[in-house]
């Protein structure tokens, strides 16, 4: 990742997007077009990039978003609303700046460990987020 401070690893796979799995009920095609507007409207580009990826493995907790900055990946859960996204991005460009901000409310009540990384408990995690 020369020259770039991080990662926004989106999930975009068979759970994201479907109320079952914790998720809003939305198209993977709407879910993409409002992220990939959003970041380019952030001015990121060139210093976290935006990926996608067909699933990152906790299904039980979809809509999931992996941010890999300095390093560390911190993991969201049931990221199902363009405000979240703001906020994360919003993080992103303050972190990525090199300043060390704490995690905003929406965004800590919706962080989770797994794979050895991240901030919080570990999936399936019950009840709603706030």
């Amino acid at each position: 990742m020369a020259g770039d401070a991080g990662l926004i690893l989106t999930c975009a796979g068979c759970c994201c997007g479907h109320p079952a799995h914790g998720g809003a009920l939305a198209p993977q095609r709407t879910l993409k077009a409002t992220l990939r507007r959003l970041h380019k409207a952030s001015g990121l580009d060139g210093r976290v990039r935006l990926a996608f990826t067909d699933c990152l493995g906790p299904c039980s907790e979809a809509n999931v978003v992996m941010l890999y900055l300095h390093g560390r990946p911190l993991w969201f859960r049931r990221m199902n609303a363009p405000e979240l996204i703001g906020a994360l991005l919003d993080y992103s460009r303050a972190a990525a700046a090199g300043d060390e901000p704490a995690l905003p409310a929406e965004l800590a009540s919706r962080s989770f460990s797994w794979t050895g990384g991240g901030v919080g408990p570990a999936p399936p995690i019950d009840g709603p987020v706030s």
